[in-house]
């Protein structure tokens, strides 16, 4: 197993690289990231040969879908094709998903997805190179009435990409020989001295409260409202398979504070007082108050954090 990559996580010299020379604190973050992920698909091509599916599993705001084409990238740059699966795809739709106590929808369930079909695709593409699969319209929050073919030749590989990646209920289903299973997630907070500043969970809240904003019309109270249910169902269906993972990637860019507080801040002082995340919120705002602001114009296009800021090519 490669495990993940420790980063520089301390405030002071966050700041120091932040004033003193932006652009090139930006370039060797994500130099390391692009490296890390290099190593993976050259470990996997060397040692996994028979390997059909890669299982990418990590929770809410990992940058599951960037690094799930920079794999696909750095497989292309070793002569390997491959073709990207979003699980999220399989999503029933509004109110089709398991109710909880109460009476809300947990969409954070696996059998809030179409678990028979994700069986039927995965096998298909291990035992017969193709399937044919749904796609889901996010806008309306059900599946499109098409679908979409996928075809893989000779020695591709599919990546597997969604929270539920490395649940048993698909795994205990394929050839252990023809899987290969990867977690990501944020591994680190940010401190300030011994004090953490952020926690890891934290650092993945800032992240969604700028993506749900931009990409998805929820303001910040709605998204820190919902943290605790998502928070829920990372302990439930998400944590407890990482440690069956071949490789795990840390997806802590240290400069990425920097950037989103540009953001984060104007979005989280509309969160109003009587907003029962609103201690939270405060803690936020005055942790984020303490970085020295990066220009997003820093930011390549082909970085996991252009999926929460956008201008993304992903």
């Amino acid at each position: 197993m490669i495990n993940f990559v420790e980063y520089q996580n301390e405030l002071s010299k966050i700041n120091t690289a932040a004033s003193t020379q932006p652009e090139a604190f930006v370039v060797r973050t994500e130099e390391s990231y692009h490296q890390s992920i290099r190593n993976i698909a050259r470990s996997i091509a060397g040692q996994m040969r028979d390997c059909r599916l890669i299982m990418l599993s990590g929770p809410s705001s990992s940058g599951k879908t960037t690094t799930s084409h920079l794999l696909k990238n750095a497989f292309q740059s070793i002569g390997i094709g491959s073709t990207i699966i979003s699980l999220d795809d399989f999503y029933r739709g509004e109110r089709q998903a398991p109710v909880l106590a109460n009476g809300q929808h947990d969409y954070e369930s696996v059998d809030a997805l179409d678990v028979p079909d994700v069986e039927r695709c995965l096998l298909s593409l291990i035992e017969n190179h193709h399937c044919t699969m749904p796609v889901f319209n996010f806008e309306i929050h059900m599946p499109y009435p098409h679908k979409r073919h996928v075809s893989l030749r000779e020695h591709d590989i599919a990546i597997v990409e969604g929270i539920h990646a490395l649940n048993p209920i698909f795994l205990d289903k394929l050839p252990k020989e023809g899987v290969c299973k990867i977690y990501i997630s944020v591994k680190q907070g940010i401190y300030e001295g011994s004090r953490e500043l952020f926690n890891a969970n934290e650092m993945r809240l800032v992240r969604r409260i700028v993506r749900d904003y931009n990409f998805r019309g929820a303001k910040p109270t709605r998204t820190l409202e919902m943290w605790p249910m998502v928070m829920d169902g990372e302990r439930k269906y998400i944590k407890p398979y990482r440690s069956g993972a071949d490789y795990t990637i840390n997806s802590l860019h240290t400069y990425e504070t920097c950037v989103l507080v540009n953001q984060a801040i104007p979005l989280l002082k509309t969160v109003p007082a009587d907003c029962g995340q609103y201690p939270l919120t405060k803690k936020l705002i005055e942790s984020l108050e303490k970085f020295t602001p990066v220009s997003s114009e820093f930011v390549p296009q082909d970085s996991i954090i252009r999926e929460f800021i956008g201008g993304g090519i992903y």
